[in-house]
């Protein structure tokens, strides 16, 4: 089987390599001289490295044509356990190059255990130079790679002796599994028309997001490209490179820094050969860790299901143009349609249930308005320290991690302000740069508490660089959710960690309506609880009220202090209707000024 780079490859060649495939080696060497000079020949010719996979009793199960630097690899079953070699080696030449063999070749020993690695050195004139070997390892070990002159110099090795010596080696040195590695990743990003500080920047924050969802970044790579392709993303040159890049890295999955397309994904799934998981998927499946509640679960898994229908639709389109005729009334289509429907029935039993929490939520509400509880909402960049705020005011116990995202869950908890008013502060799950819409449009019933509060505190992490890009980033969140308008604290926490009393200086300046603390510290925890104290508007009441005469006085203090409806003036005093605040209200029930309603008078 001929298979790899085949393109412009005269029949004649196409034939010699048919050839070859056809051969069999002698079981006792790990190569001849014939079939080497074959390989070397052809390869030279062709300008193009060429792998043949070979099993144990001579028989070539396969020949590969690459480029003239790298060869695929080949798609071999592992016939064998975990624990022993594959009984498949792989020769291949380097056209005008040495037999050194490369990490490249290193890694595929590893990947596809293979009994042994073999290149031969190629020059111009087709003649094998020097042989690179290296015997199969399994795990983590690194192969060894040994350097002979010449093809024949291999004539000595006892293939069959030395590969069941090996084996025995092996098989002793093998011990059970250690608790399971975390997935090794790359991240790959996009510069686009934006700044290459700003592709970076983005790049690192994708990396905190990877290492909160267990990975291990193993490399970063940003692509310098205006537009992304259509097909591949990156580009289906720069995706062949990281195939080969996941190859030497032994990573397990390639991580892009924006949400992908149903094709892009497949396609580099293809060719890549690794795990594909776009920003938007990392993102979610940090949610689903995090999510304890069972109203957090319902919203995990309904962003989820939007996110996955999205794709399937994008295949489905493909579908609908060639209007469900001739070759696509097929199982394809119907396993496409099953997915399809399960996915909208799950969805609409999400939201069902989710229509419901609202409604609880409603409830609640109601019930805080009608014992008069402000609520004050923290918010602010994944990270900021806004669940170390609410511990250090009330004690709550809420977990805060040095993680993003640490907090998904609603926590909501009673604070006693300085004047003797009780408010209901609120933790509420942290906003990124680039929140998938999917997770927003998920978790309204979370946010309706934002929109709904009397008081904003925008959180801002003090000690980051990146501290305005963060703001404007939660200030764009807040603007889609109808809540950007609100009575907001710009609150500047880890100011114990900035350098001097100038540079808090200049962030106080920076942000409108702003407070220094630090949570973690306990510090200027006071203030903050005097400054929502004063820009809480008091809520007010209106009352009917019978003042006389000589109580002139206060019907200018509810002028100044409250805002009057009406006012009568009679003979036993002034009938004023009015709107008033708690202390004013305590004032006027004090000198039992206030007037009983009607339905009142008929209870007594």
């Amino acid at each position: 089987m001929i298979s790899g780079n085949t393109k412009g490859v005269s029949q004649v060649w196409l034939q010699k390599l048919n050839d070859l495939s056809k051969y069999i080696l002698p079981r006792h060497l790990v190569v001849d001289e014939f079939f080497a000079l074959a390989m070397a020949q052809i390869s030279a010719h062709l300008g193009k490295e060429i792998a043949a996979y070979v099993d144990r009793r001579g028989v070539v199960l396969g020949i590969n044509v690459g480029d003239d630097t790298t060869v695929p690899l080949f798609n071999l079953a592992k016939r064998q356990g975990k624990n022993r070699l594959s009984g498949v080696r792989c020769l291949h030449t380097h056209p005008r190059g040495s037999g050194q063999l490369s990490s490249v070749d290193l890694t595929a020993l590893s990947i596809l255990r293979l009994d042994c690695m073999v290149a031969i050195g190629v020059d111009a004139e087709g003649k094998s130079t020097d042989v690179g070997l290296a015997w199969g390892v399994l795990g983590e070990d690194v192969p060894q790679t040994l350097l002979y002159p010449n093809v024949a110099a291999l004539a000595d090795i006892d293939f069959p002796r030395v590969l069941a010596e090996l084996e025995k080696e092996l098989a002793a040195e093998s011990r059970p599994r250690e608790e399971k590695k975390p997935t090794r990743a790359l991240l790959v990003g996009l510069l686009g028309r934006q700044k290459e500080e700003v592709a970076w920047k983005s790049l690192v924050e994708l990396e905190q997001l990877a290492d909160t969802a267990g990975a291990y970044v193993a490399g970063k790579i940003l692509q310098k490209r205006a537009t992304p392709d259509s097909a591949f993303y990156i580009g289906k040159g720069k995706a062949r490179e990281l195939s080969l890049l996941s190859q030497v890295q032994k990573v397990d999955c390639l991580i892009f820094d924006e949400e992908l397309s149903a094709v892009q994904m497949r396609n580099l799934t293809q060719l890549t050969g690794r795990a594909i998981i776009d920003r938007t998927m990392l993102i979610l499946d940090i949610f689903a860790q995090r999510a304890k509640s069972n109203d957090g679960k319902l919203q995990v898994e309904l962003a989820q299901l939007r996110y996955t229908l999205s794709n399937l639709i994008g295949q489905g389109e493909v579908l609908s143009r060639l209007g469900g005729g001739i070759g696509t009334r097929g199982p394809g289509e119907t396993k496409l349609e099953v997915d399809r429907r399960h996915i909208r029935r799950r969805i609409g039993e999400l939201e069902d249930k989710l229509d419901k929490v609202r409604c609880t939520r409603t409830l609640h509400r109601q019930q805080r308005e009608d014992q008069q509880l402000p609520v004050v909402a923290l918010v602010g960049y994944t990270n900021a320290g806004k669940s170390t705020i609410l511990n250090a005011l009330t004690d709550a116990g809420v977990l805060a991690e040095d993680k993003l995202f640490a907090t998904l869950d609603n926590t909501m908890r009673k604070v006693h302000l300085a004047d003797g008013r009780i408010i209901l502060l609120t933790d509420t799950v942290g906003f990124i740069r680039k929140l998938p819409h999917q997770l927003i449009a998920a978790f309204r019933a979370t946010l309706e508490e934002v929109v709904e509060a009397d008081l904003l505190l925008h959180v801002i992490d003090g000690s980051n660089e990146e501290m305005e890009e963060q703001w404007q980033a939660v200030s764009q969140i807040l603007l889609e959710l109808g809540a950007a308008k609100k009575p907001t604290i710009a609150v500047i926490n880890k100011a114990d960690l900035l350098e001097n009393d100038k540079a808090l200086q200049r962030l106080l300046l920076k942000f409108e309506n702003s407070l220094a603390i630090s949570a973690k510290k306990q510090m200027g925890l006071e203030e903050l609880l005097e400054k929502i104290g004063q820009m809480l508007p008091q809520k007010t009441q209106e009352v009917s009220l019978l003042l006389p005469y000589e109580a002139g006085s206060l019907l200018s203090v509810l002028h100044g202090q409250g805002k009057v409806i009406s006012e009568n003036f009679l003979p036993e005093g002034v009938r004023v209707l009015a709107l008033v605040g708690r202390d004013l209200l305590n004032l006027l029930e004090e000198g039992n000024y206030i007037e009983k309603r009607e339905e009142e008078r008929k209870n007594v």
